[in-house]
């Protein structure tokens, strides 16, 4: 059974609900299991999907939506709270970068960690890690402390990333798994929503108490504070995880690591297939994402209310648009469909470089957004489902390095350089190739290796 067939079946396999074959209708006439899901709709079997879920799939989903909201409001505060101590894009853009090095040195050690130790205690101390580094931006304005703390945050987070996709991948099965990275994709863009909405407000109404602009140090000092509370309280649902003594079977041998790591020229070259294209859009999405905040207060002078409204609903768009994605996949192809979303961004990113028109470019950034982030959880599947199941992890991780590596480091670096030099035209222009030529790569190293979908 396949995920649409497990929402229009109303659950997996083996579950109770709805299993009996016929009911029967109030006159006692039988109605078949058939007709019973055809009155239902569609919520209701999508509620059904999530309550079916495994409970620490489900506090891992509880654990993320909060600490989205935390970062959302971290992303709409953070740039400018930098941009006000007085630094300029370039140091900003070492500071987007940081992340990106911890990821490349963390990484690796973080996943034999959660190998080793499970996934509840590297979560925790991946949270804790980044209380520290976010609770002590706002209490320093030195370059150094700046990178330090910003290093501390990073690391955290990729103890946290290291915990993510093996826990989902070890709670769900092939019933139900792309409809649950679907529902987790969908509450980290819904989050976004809350975060930013927060991220916008507090700035704006400390600076009424206080009698200064929202853009002043203060205002945004307080949003990145509230960051941090959120942070505390996404630690609750991972002490609720309960995981299953891990027996010496399960412990990493060094035969195991060799497996998955790639064995011929065939393996070599799937890895790469995989690799290539994330890298080139990593490398236009960091050269853009990072700036948004700034993009949207230098060219058209917004402060940070609107700056977190317009953030908000892109979380919202998405976030829809992402739960109809498994469908569309299952009737398209995944890799159609991924490719045809992905072009279909760049016009409107094109419009964002040079639009002077602020409806224009509001509406353009919905639509970039969401057609270049529908597919994410699609796009995941499909690529770990190229490898063995004992390479799945190290693909991840490989594949998470070098997006973190060149999306958070390399491209921050090479975008903040272009709009000191050409403005934010010359560095968005840069992103728009960077996305047809990776999505060109994409289908052409994958458009013969999906099967062509059934017909309904």
């Amino acid at each position: 059974m396949d995920w649409q067939d497990y929402v229009q079946n109303g659950g997996s396999e083996g579950k109770p609900s709805l299993k009996v074959e016929y009911s029967f209708d109030m006159k006692g006439k039988p109605v078949s299991h058939e007709a019973i899901l055809r009155s239902e709709s569609l919520v209701h079997r999508y509620l059904r999907g999530v309550r079916e879920f495994h409970p620490n799939a489900k506090h891992y989903l509880l654990c993320g939506f909060t600490a989205a909201i935390a970062r959302s409001i971290f992303q709409v505060a953070f740039n400018l709270y930098v941009y006000e101590l007085g630094y300029h894009q370039d140091f900003i853009g070492y500071l987007n970068g940081i992340p990106s090095l911890a990821m490349l040195l963390f990484a690796l050690p973080a996943s034999f960690a959660v190998n080793r130790a499970g996934y509840k205690k590297p979560a925790i101390i991946g949270r804790i890690l980044s209380i520290v580094g976010l609770l002590g931006i706002p209490l320093v304005n030195s370059k150094m402390l700046l990178l330090i703390f910003r290093l501390l945050d990073g690391i955290g987070a990729t103890f946290i990333w290291a915990v993510g996709v093996p826990l989902l991948m070890r709670y769900s099965d092939d019933n139900d798994r792309v409809f649950l990275f679907s529902v987790n994709s969908a509450l980290q863009m819904g989050s976004a929503f809350l975060g930013s909405i927060m991220g916008g407000l507090v700035p704006q109404v400390v600076g009424r108490i206080v009698s200064v602009s929202p853009k002043d140090i203060l205002p945004l000092r307080v949003a990145l504070f509230m960051s941090v509370l959120f942070i505390v309280i996404s630690i609750v649902p991972l002490t609720l995880l309960k995981e299953e003594r891990r027996g010496a079977s399960r412990q990493a041998s060094y035969s195991s690591l060799i497996m998955a790591l790639p064995q011929d020229k065939e393996d070599i070259f799937v890895f790469a297939k995989v690799l290539l294209p994330t890298i080139v859009t990593a490398l236009g999405a960091g050269a853009m994402v990072p700036f948004f905040q700034l993009f949207f207060s230098l060219r058209f002078n917004l402060s940070t209310a609107p700056i977190g409204a317009i953030f908000a609903f892109s979380g919202i768009v998405s976030g829809v648009v992402t739960l109809a994605a498994p469908l569309l996949a299952k009737r398209f192809g995944k890799v159609k469909l991924i490719a045809v979303t992905r072009l279909a961004s760049i016009p409107f990113l094109l419009t964002l470089a040079h639009s002077l028109n602020l409806p224009a470019v509001v509406a353009s950034y919905y639509f970039r957004h969401a057609f270049m982030n529908m597919c994410g959880p699609v796009e995941t599947t499909f690529f770990l489902e190229q490898v063995r199941e004992e390479q799945r992890a190290t693909l991840h991780s490989v594949r998470g390095v070098l997006d973190s590596l060149v999306r958070g480091g390399l491209a921050p670096l090479i975008s903040g350089i272009l709009q000191v030099k050409g403005g934010f035209p010359l560095a968005f222009s840069m992103t728009a190739v960077c996305y047809l030529i990776s999505t060109s790569m994409f289908y052409c190293f994958f458009r013969s290796t999906e099967k062509v979908p059934e017909a309904h």
